[in-house]
């Protein structure tokens, strides 16, 4: 099992090859293991379709207590 750091690395390479809905799986398994996950949440902003559903990840990014 890949690590949360390594999902999301695996996630961003999928996506700069332009393969959303492999980013999107991945970095979906990520914030459900680290909900709190800022750098997740907005890569998943870039993979989702819907302006609500992308509203959603940066306000949850936004959210976020470092």
């Amino acid at each position: 099992m890949e690590t949360v750091e390594e999902a999301i690395s695996s996630a961003v390479e999928a996506i700069e090859r332009g393969d959303l809905g492999q980013g999107r799986s991945t970095l979906s398994w990520v914030v459900r293991e680290d909900p709190n996950n800022r750098l997740a949440w907005v890569w998943l902003a870039a993979c989702v379709e819907e302006d609500e559903a992308r509203d959603e990840c940066y306000r949850r990014a936004s959210h976020v207590k470092v």
